[in-house]
């Protein structure tokens, strides 16, 4: 009887065996595009058991024959190795989905988020989601819209509180006027009720899509009301809106995306400096003060204010003594470095090693930066005033290094009219109340106020105003060194750290000499290379 069954069976086993392939392969098909079929293709998967079982049967000898053949050996072992090179790798991908990890090549880390990001997305305390709004059928569109999401992803790496959605602006208009987007390619930042836009293509055609712009987008949404910053205006100062050489454009924008207010300020117009500045800046002014207006600066520094200096040869006299009343001196020669300089030029003093920084938080992280026309300035703080004001170099000169007379235009150093170093490049100040005065009390004193009650004066004093021009502000680490110094001056000391830079454009210079070589070897050296070595392999053969 089994082997009637087995012959009946054997007359059809191609029917079942074709049966069964053909129910497995529906069964699969089913559940990678149907799953909401899948009782239909678990139905079919046990009917393809079924008919493969009964294939076996019907055609044991062929099977038990093809099983114990040599080929058959031979193959199963090749494809239990093919099964296990696959399961490994399954195994090795699902561990790097979980434990991944991106490398940057880049010479300038253009895809390696700064240290200033990653301090302000692992510290935040809601999530932010980012809504993008891209035309999928524009190619610049196509391109912002992946340069996006490759940095959105590093976010995204960082923290789990941020996350992303990419819309067709075409095709969701709607979701475009929830939004109030008008334009392709705007990304939209929200976060608790607030929202901030980002203009990731501008009018222009240019790509705005940056971590900078990222970056500020999320302290804007998630931080507090933008404190002010106020830049003296109205006697030929650095000018925040100039966008040439010699303008401030790049200090605003840098300001701005630390989630400041920037605004120019004029006493002569105001006559009082605003109840909300959080710091004043005096960005080398050229000509004189009113006695107002020094007097406004000095009462607003002497309630607790913030001042950031920024000098320049030759300084007003009125910035003279502002600062002399907080300990600084300020010269009319500028400084000469004979080691640390740019380009050979004593005349631009940098700071490039360690031992040049103070132990300020300001210069924590940074590596260089220099100075391309500094003034002299020391500082020198009376006994019975150094219990409550306290100066501090932020940076110095190289040993060899030393303040020139004022008027002389040789760089060359005079003995007795010099002043040898090193002396300050960059000066920290923390008081309460100026020189020759005691210190403020706390309010009130007879109810048990403590010192930490009192409002404390910072300032920082800068020896130059150069470095922080648009042509030097992105130059070696001179944007993170005034940056830093802002957020010390407010006491945002969290958005200290090194902060991204706008790509560069990175030239290749090479000497005459480099460049012959790179020609000759090239289009000389590796052809007569190669038939030198060819001439070789056909005499020996010969």
């Amino acid at each position: 009887m089994i082997q009637s069954v087995r012959n009946f069976l054997g007359l059809y086993s191609i029917v079942t065996g074709g049966s069964a392939a053909m129910s497995a392969l529906i069964s699969f098909l089913i559940f990678i595009f149907l799953p909401e079929l899948e009782p239909v293709a678990r139905i079919l998967l046990v009917i393809a058991a079924v008919l493969l079982a009964l294939f076996v049967v019907g055609a044991y000898s062929q099977v038990r024959n093809t099983v114990l053949a040599r080929q058959t050996r031979y193959g199963t072992n090749t494809g239990v190795m093919i099964v296990a090179f696959v399961g490994i790798a399954v195994i090795l991908n699902a561990l790097s989905a979980e434990n991944h990890t991106r490398m940057d090549t880049t010479a300038g880390g253009q895809y390696t988020l700064s240290r200033q990001t990653i301090n302000v997305i692992k510290s935040l305390e809601n999530p932010v989601k980012v809504t993008g709004f891209f035309t999928t059928s524009q190619p610049l569109s196509q391109a912002a819209q992946a340069e996006a999401e490759n940095l959105l992803v590093e976010y995204k790496q960082q923290t789990s509180k941020i996350s992303f959605e990419m819309v067709d602006f075409e095709q969701s208009p709607g979701t475009a006027k929830e939004f109030a987007v008008r334009n392709n390619g705007t990304l939209v930042f929200e976060s608790e009720g607030r929202r901030e836009r980002v203009l990731g293509i501008d009018a222009q055609g240019g790509l705005g899509i940056t971590e900078q712009n990222f970056t500020g987008a999320i302290l804007k949404v998630t931080g507090k009301q933008p404190l002010k910053i106020y830049f003296l205006a109205g006697h030929g100062e650095r000018e925040i809106l100039n966008g040439e050489m010699n303008g401030y454009s790049f200090v605003r924008e840098g300001l701005t995306a630390d989630n400041y207010a920037v605004e120019s300020l004029n006493l002569a117009v105001i006559n009082q400096i605003p109840s909300d500045a959080a710091l004043l800046v005096l960005a080398s002014p050229q000509r004189p003060f009113l006695v107002s207006e020094a007097t406004l600066i000095n009462a607003y520094l002497d309630q607790g204010g913030n001042g950031l200096f920024l000098l320049d040869p030759k300084p007003r006299q009125e910035m003279k003594d502002i600062l002399a009343r907080w300990g600084i001196t300020v010269y009319d020669g500028k400084i000469v470095d004979q080691i640390a300089n740019v380009a050979s030029d004593m005349s631009q003093p940098a700071v490039v090693q360690r031992s040049q920084y103070g132990d300020s938080p300001i210069t924590k992280e940074i590596a260089a930066t220099f100075f391309p026309d500094a003034v002299g300035i020391t500082f020198n703080v009376p006994d019975r005033d150094a219990d409550h004001i306290f100066v501090d170099p932020l940076a110095i000169t190289s040993p060899r290094s030393y303040i020139k007379a004022g008027g002389s235009d040789s760089l060359n150093f005079e003995q007795g009219a010099d002043m040898p170093g090193p002396v300050p490049l960059a000066l920290t100040v923390e008081a309460n109340n100026p020189v020759g005065q005691r210190p403020r009390l706390p309010a009130p004193a007879q109810q048990g106020g403590s010192p930490t009650d009192v409002k404390t004066t910072r300032l920082v004093v800068f020896a130059d105003s150069d470095y922080a021009t648009n042509q030097y502000f992105y130059s070696l680490g001179n944007s993170d060194l005034l940056l830093n110094s802002v957020n010390w001056l407010t006491q945002q000391e969290q958005l200290i750290s090194i902060r991204p830079k706008p790509p560069q454009f990175r030239r290749l210079v090479i000497t005459q000499r480099e460049w012959n070589f790179i020609l000759y070897s090239t289009i000389a050296f590796w052809p007569l290379a190669v038939l030198l070595v060819g001439g070789v392999a056909w005499w020996r053969r010969r």
